[in-house]
């Protein structure tokens, strides 16, 4: 009997995160803006996180990648690569004029992710080391 009950405990739980998620987003009108922080020191991506929550309905996320610099981020500037369709967050820059906006979209296109121990998934290759 023990088992019957853990299965219905697991079950009610899912269920109650099902409802949890679904009421987090997209009932009163929002959705989350995607994109991958730049560590521009590293020049390479952290993953795909959430940007800022926004109205409007749930866009897709395959868009062409863009440059996204939000300015008035603590600490100063930040700036994300991401595919989500549709508009951006308020405060937001997506003209591509920042500085960093052209190695944050290489490293986007090397599909470069920063890792942990300080690498990073698709480094630049230095063409004078060959």
């Amino acid at each position: 009997m023990t088992s019957g009950r853990a299965i219905l405990g697991v079950a009610a739980c899912a269920g109650a995160l099902v409802c949890i998620l679904h009421t987090s987003c997209g009932v009163d009108g929002t959705h989350v803006y995607r994109g991958r922080l730049f560590i521009e020191a590293r020049d390479c991506l952290g993953t795909t996180s959430s940007v800022d929550v926004i109205e409007g309905d749930e866009p897709a996320n395959d868009c062409p990648a863009k440059c996204v610099a939000q300015r008035r981020a603590e600490g100063g500037r930040a700036i994300y690569v991401s595919t989500t369709c549709g508009a951006a967050p308020l405060d937001f820059d997506l003209s591509g004029s920042d500085p960093a906006c052209p190695a944050a979209l290489a490293a986007h296109t090397r599909n470069d992710t920063c890792s942990s121990d300080g690498g990073s998934s698709n480094p630049i290759v230095d063409a004078s080391m060959e």
